[in-house]
């Protein structure tokens, strides 16, 4: 087996023409990814390099990734057993939302960061209009809009935090 070397090698990954639109739908040129084993597949690789750029691993692959908005989607949220949100994501995990990472981007609506599964490098998350729906009972009405969390209210920046 011959081995590549590193630059042809990096050449190759970005030269992968795979695509993850905003809706969540994978395109490899212009074609849908349709399978639902293969969408799995690739919505369980979804990561960031070491330098912060979208990444799919399949296996001990990886290629980089265009992506038109964030990597994954928040389809619902649910309560704890102590009332604390939960949320339903595209790639089938049920993780805790981080209020840490909760922001509202201006026009777009609400985001927050998961850790990714191959490295547990943050991805970025966009809520769908279910989902916001399903996190009205911990929203405050206040200006801004808060998380309310038991007797907590954290109000919800504009801009991620950190940044």
């Amino acid at each position: 087996m011959t081995t590549l070397d590193p630059d042809t090698l990096e050449r190759l990954r970005r030269q992968v023409p795979l695509r993850l639109d905003r809706r969540g739908q994978f395109f490899f040129e212009d074609d849908p990814v349709t399978h639902p084993g293969v969408r799995a597949l690739f919505l369980r690789g979804l990561d960031l390099t070491p330098a912060g750029e979208p990444s799919l691993r399949v296996g001990e692959q990886w290629c980089y990734l265009q992506v038109e908005d964030c990597l994954l989607r928040v389809l619902g949220v649910r309560a704890d057993a102590n009332g604390a949100p939960v949320l339903r994501l595209d790639d089938g995990r049920e993780l805790a939302l981080d209020p840490a990472t909760l922001w509202e981007e201006p026009g777009h609506g609400l985001r927050c960061s998961v850790p990714s599964q191959p490295s547990g490098r943050p991805l970025s998350v966009r809520f769908t209009n279910p989902a916001l729906a399903d996190l009205v009972p911990w929203l405050g009405d206040d200006d801004p809009v808060t998380l309310r969390l038991g007797d907590r209210r954290l109000p919800i920046p504009s801009q991620p935090q950190g940044a």
